[in-house]
Parts: structure tokens; C-alpha cells; sequence
């Protein structure tokens, strides 16, 4: 999914902060405007990660767990 974002001018809180920090005063700030509904669509959709390292056998896995061993990095 393609991130959408447009420039706005900034806000005078956005200029004091930066004014604050030492930095110079943006012209122009880009904001994220991708709908909410897609960006929650595409975590439920993307594949997660697995704690379980890959070639361990899952018993084994939550046997360590279990004990509060220390578990081999995950591949």
C-alpha cells in the first residue's frame, strides 16, 4: 500500500518549537494523510514474526519458556 502524505504550512507552535530547538523555521510540513482504515487493513494483513526460532521444535520452545531459560535468538 502507497503512503499518502501532503505539505501544509506550519503551525506557530511547529515554528516556536523549531525556533526552541535551534533549528531553522520549516516552509512547509508534511503530515500523513493514508486513511486509518487502510494502514490497520494492511497490519492485520502483513506476516508477523515468530519468538520461536525456526527448526526448534515448539515443545521444546515453550518448555524453555516455561523453566525461564534463556531461548536461542530467533533465524
Amino acid at each position: 500500500m502507497e503512503r499518502k502524505t501532503r505539505t501544509r504550512r506550519p503551525t506557530a507552535a511547529e515554528r516556536l518549537a523549531a525556533r526552541a530547538l535551534g533549528r531553522p523555521e520549516p516552509e512547509e510540513v508534511s503530515e500523513d494523510v493514508t486513511p486509518s482504515a487502510a494502514l490497520h487493513a494492511e497490519r492485520l494483513t502483513a506476516p508477523r514474526e515468530s519468538a520461536k526460532p525456526r527448526g526448534m521444535q515448539t515443545a521444546d520452545w515453550y518448555a524453555l519458556r516455561a523453566r525461564g531459560e534463556e531461548c536461542p535468538p530467533a533465524a
